[in-house]
């Protein structure tokens, strides 16, 4: 079967202070979160980079004529790259060089050059830019993204809810200083997986994928999955990329469309039956990648399979499943088959090459 491993990767790398128990406690998180935070945009000239000292050691701090607040590794690469200046190489340098290289490309901004900057407030301890970005740049607080999510998918009938781990602790809420990440699954079957006999069958589930960052670390993200299984590290089996949503944060509507679209998952999901999630799996085994042997295995090969590895995924689907191995749905199946006689470097490979090809069939019978 072909896997998402997106959740997954969150779930091992996301450290304890960035995990909620529900949806919810991220909601009330990010909404205080976002009330100790201020943003203005500031003609860039306005700005000066100065020395200071942060929990006893000298660094660089930024200055407007309002306050003078500390940089976070992300937040400096950005001013960076704004003034065109080589961030790594700039924190190898004493501060007092560094300052005054960044105040030099302050100097030399073209006229009229402004910056958004974001400066969350002293709690604890002294104020910090979490962001610094170009004029054009709309925020989408997570405070109001996941909010939409929490009251349009995870209440009433047919709700989402937090995948569960191997202990029976609910997770896949997560949120740092530069992202934010969401995964929800369905609690109940949704439609019979067609490639398999009645005495095998097996549910599919809904569930979404949902990104965001209020600093511009990446666009908002809303990806609707159907899957056969997930496992207790939110690894998504047998999963299919059923629609995807990406906005970047441009443009006076971020909020308001991606709204919309929150809306548009809940009444589909609510309003579509089983047939049409079915169709999505039917048209990925009446679609073939290519019509020989020989032109799939070469069709694998361009995205990354080898030679040996796209031959024996098409052996194995002619094996075990019930689909052709021409097929978007059997090569991929055929992929993970090989992948579990593999090493785990080998087997995220393997796997990986099974959602592309499922990516790139869905493209065609999306419906």
């Amino acid at each position: 079967m072909s896997i998402i491993v997106t959740a997954a990767r969150e779930y091992v790398t996301r450290p304890a202070d960035e995990r909620y128990p529900s949806l919810q406690a991220m909601v009330d998180a990010a909404g205080e979160d976002k009330v100790l935070n201020l943003e203005r945009a500031y003609n860039l000239k306005d700005l000066q980079v100065v020395n200071g000292v942060v929990n006893g050691a000298e660094t660089i701090q930024l200055q407007s004529p309002r306050w003078e607040a500390a940089f976070t590794h992300w937040s400096f690469g950005q001013v960076c790259r704004m003034l065109g200046a080589p961030a790594g190489y700039l924190r190898q340098l004493p501060p007092e060089l560094a300052a005054d290289c960044l105040n030099l490309g302050i100097a030399q901004s073209a006229p009229g050059t402004s910056a958004n900057v974001l400066v969350r407030r002293a709690n604890r301890g002294e104020p910090v830019i979490r962001a610094c970005t170009s004029e054009t740049y709309r925020r989408l607080w997570d405070v109001d993204l996941y909010g939409h999510i929490d009251q349009s998918l995870f209440h009433g009938e047919g709700r989402l809810s937090l995948p569960l781990t191997w202990d029976g602790v609910p997770t896949g809420a997560y949120k740092g200083d530069r992202d934010s990440f969401l995964i929800g699954v369905s609690g109940g079957s949704i439609v019979t997986d067609p490639t398999l006999s009645s005495a095998q069958a097996a549910m599919m589930y809904r569930g979404i994928l949902v990104r965001n960052s209020e600093v511009g670390a990446c666009s908002v993200v809303i990806d609707c999955v159907l899957y056969r299984h997930i496992c207790g590290n939110h690894v998504l089996w047998g999963a299919v990329i059923d629609k995807q949503f990406r906005r970047r944060h441009v443009g006076q509507h971020v909020l308001r469309d991606t709204v919309r679209e929150i809306g548009q998952v809940a009444r589909q999901w609510m309003n579509r039956g089983e047939s049409a999630d079915q169709a999505i799996i039917r048209g990925l085994i009446d679609h073939e990648l290519a019509t020989t042997r020989e032109a799939v295995v070469d069709e694998l090969r361009a995205i990354g399979a080898t030679k040996e590895q796209a031959e024996a995924a098409y052996d194995a689907c002619e094996q075990h499943e019930q689909v052709s191995p021409r097929s978007y749905w059997g090569v991929a199946q055929g992929l993970t088959r090989v992948s579990q006689g593999e090493y785990q470097d080998g087997r995220y490979g393997l796997d990986r090459l099974a959602m592309a090809v499922l990516q790139r069939g869905a493209k065609l019978v999306r419906v």
